[in-house]
């Protein structure tokens, strides 16, 4: 059977092995993952080389470095949850195809397993399982004024925006927010998926980290999610017009490519969105695997 290499930074030798040894656990995970088997391998053999040949493990230090290096995450709070939440085999390391499965869903992951993600880390942020109570919500908006500006009293400006918040999010006003709250809240303004902080890349940072992997092209899932909910919300407003039981009806989705951000405006009490662009750049040029 004829070589097909798989990572180019490797010795021959070393590709052949690894490409033997991880051939099973990557038909496995292609079947489970948004990923094909030679992205998966690609992927398991970048694992393999940031463990030093698999001699330090993927430790919470080295995750939240990869991280931030290669995806342009910094909200240490998250990435740490995040860390927790993926690693089933071994709390304290993170395993090749753990590492294969968290990047399919931060990367490829639908909106609907997004929206289940996000809220779980959140509620771990929060302290809180199945829920954002309203303290947890007050308590992470202190944090993230707190990095902002430690010498200004944020007080104020921190519990509008946690009366904003319960406003538009607690759906069934019990204050608490819940799975279901948090689901409405986003399909209706995909603004809300990050409204605690960051937690997913930007698409810029996913488009050029891919590009290390695979040559397939970058697809915005969220885009495409949202765009289908704004096909249908204004499929149902054309039948109700067609049935004259309203006159008008505005959209109520909006949409960044970046994902667009939650932030208060401290010059006054108003809380407005705005669009929070990742503007970091990737520390040094990175080589494509292949």
């Amino acid at each position: 059977m004829p070589y097909n290499p798989i990572n180019k930074n490797l010795p021959v030798t070393v590709d052949i092995r690894l490409q033997h040894r991880y051939s099973n656990i990557a038909t496995e995970l292609s079947r489970s993952t948004h990923f094909n088997k030679i992205e998966v391998l690609r992927l398991l053999q970048m694992h393999y080389m940031l463990t030093n040949e698999n001699t330090v493990p993927m430790d919470l230090l080295h995750f939240m470095q990869f991280m931030d290096v290669f995806l342009g995450v910094r909200n240490v709070e998250a990435v740490e949850k995040i860390f927790v939440i993926s690693c089933v085999t071994n709390q304290e390391n993170l395993t090749g195809s753990e590492f294969v499965k968290i990047l399919s869903l931060v990367l490829k992951g639908q909106l609907p397993d997004l929206i289940n993600f996000c809220f779980e880390v959140y509620t771990e942020m929060a302290r809180s399982p199945k829920y954002i109570k309203k303290e947890g919500v007050l308590m992470m908006a202190r944090r993230n004024s707190l990095k902002m500006c430690k010498l200004v009293n944020m007080e104020e400006s921190d519990q509008s925006f946690v009366d904003f918040v319960m406003v538009e999010v607690d759906k069934d006003r019990d204050n608490r927010i819940s799975l279901e709250d948090y689901r409405k809240a986003v399909y209706e303004n995909v603004a809300w998926l990050q409204f605690l902080g960051r937690i997913l890349p930007t698409s810029t940072r996913k488009e050029k980290f891919m590009k290390l992997f695979t040559n397939r092209p970058y697809i915005n899932n969220i885009q495409t999610s949202v765009a289908a909910l704004t096909r249908e919300k204004k499929e149902s407003i054309v039948r109700l017009k067609s049935q004259s039981q309203i006159d008008t009806i505005a959209s109520s989705l909006s949409f960044s490519s970046d994902s667009t951000g939650l932030m208060i405006n401290h010059g006054g009490s108003q809380i407005t969105y705005t669009n929070r662009r990742n503007q970091a750049l990737a520390d040094g040029n990175f080589l494509t695997l292949f």
